[in-house]
């Protein structure tokens, strides 16, 4: 019999000064529920309106693509005199339609692991390295529909991130160099996700959270509700808002390339602004393709939004992998999350791994033990 502990750390009065809060939050949900149900109509007619609302069914058939879902993860441990960084990428493979008989060759992951002195760049460090590891799977990935977790800009943005960081320290990491020196070729895959030079595939970012409001804005909202959640309570299953461009787009608008090495600048600054201008052209789509689920937000090149045919073989993908009430988003994309998610477990075994190599070479066991252990609190759940 399994034995649940979910409050078995915490003193009970603090669980049961939790749980009072109950009668008032639920009101809180009731109340915005009723609002957004009462105006319904309303925002669905001012959508009409605006010529944003469509349904799947308009546009042309298409037979199911192939898909493929990409994901990644990060773990930094910190250890006595060390961060020991890793970053990982996977890539699942969605329901396979049965025309597929293309043939996607393993290893369809990949990973980076270095040890670094503590510093505070570290953590921005390994998200932009795992950014380009998702990137370079994309790329690689043979399938009609390519889906990322997360917005199609969030690379660039991690990019960006770690050249900063990296520029504010004093004495550069020793992963600065691989960093620097795969920026440029990671730009360029990044570009071929951004304007994709065959028409016959199509690369998405299907973000699991958002705050943007740009339907919202435009129907005059004033609930600082986002659209992801206004549109699970307007769109019917089997609908669509038509493509609109980003507003207040999430991007570095002046990305670093003034914190750029001088010897990488040359390399870069002309990828940069392309990327950059591709970012500014990048579109929005909401759909709910059943009914046990929230509207999905999808962003996706202008070339991919425009063109029909593509813009539905994406609808199709997303209706055709998410087609059971366990899915919350499509099947690649899910089980890409649930797989990745163990790379932190994976991390602490690598370094339980490594004080067992290293205790075999040098000879006080203690120094090496106390060199290689973590000591924040969820490090004692370990394996």
């Amino acid at each position: 019999m399994r034995t649940h502990t979910l409050f078995l750390d915490l003193p009970a009065a603090l669980v049961e000064a939790l749980l009072a809060r109950t009668p008032a939050l639920a009101r809180s949900v009731v109340a915005q529920l009723e609002e957004r149900t009462a105006r319904r109509a309303e925002l669905r007619d001012q959508l009409a309106a605006l010529g944003l609302l469509a349904r799947v069914d308009d546009l042309p058939a298409v037979p199911t693509p192939t898909s493929c879902g990409i994901d990644g993860s990060v773990a930094v441990e910190r250890l006595l005199a060390h961060d020991l960084l890793v970053a990982g990428a996977l890539a699942v493979e969605g329901l396979t339609p049965p025309s597929e008989q293309r043939y996607w060759p393993e290893p369809r992951h990949a990973v980076w692991v270095s040890l670094e002195p503590h510093s505070d760049a570290n953590d921005l460090l390994t998200r932009a390295m795992m950014a380009g590891l998702e990137v370079e799977l994309a790329v690689q990935a043979p399938h009609d529909v390519v889906l990322l977790d997360g917005s199609l800009a969030t690379p660039l943005i991690a990019f960006d991130q770690a050249a900063r960081a990296l520029a504010a320290q004093v004495e550069q990491p020793a992963s600065a160099e691989h960093f620097w020196d795969s920026l440029p070729q990671r730009l360029e895959l990044l570009l071929r996700l951004l304007d994709p030079p065959d028409h016959r595939q199509s690369w998405v970012g299907i973000p699991k959270y958002t705050s943007r409001r740009e339907v919202a804005s435009l129907l005059g909202v004033k609930d600082k509700i986002d659209d992801r959640a206004l549109l699970t309570s307007l769109l019917e299953p089997g609908e669509y808002t038509r493509p609109m461009p980003l507003r207040q787009a999430r991007r570095p608008h002046g990305f670093g390339i003034s914190v750029i090495p001088a010897h990488y600048r040359a390399r870069t600054d002309h990828l940069v602004h392309k990327v950059l201008q591709r970012v500014d052209t990048l579109q929005a789509v909401y759909t709910r393709p059943h009914r046990w689920l929230p509207a999905l937000r999808i962003e996706l090149p202008r070339a991919t939004a425009t063109d029909h045919q593509r813009l539905a073989s994406v609808l199709e993908v997303v209706r055709f992998q998410s087609s059971t009430g366990a899915l919350f988003e499509p099947f690649p994309l899910f089980l890409a999350d649930r797989m990745i998610r163990h790379l932190r477990r994976a991390t602490r075994a690598l370094r339980h791994a490594v004080r067992e190599a290293a205790s075999r070479e040098y000879p006080v066991f203690e120094e090496v033990f106390l060199a290689l252990e973590s000591y924040r609190s969820e490090a004692f759940r370990s394996p």
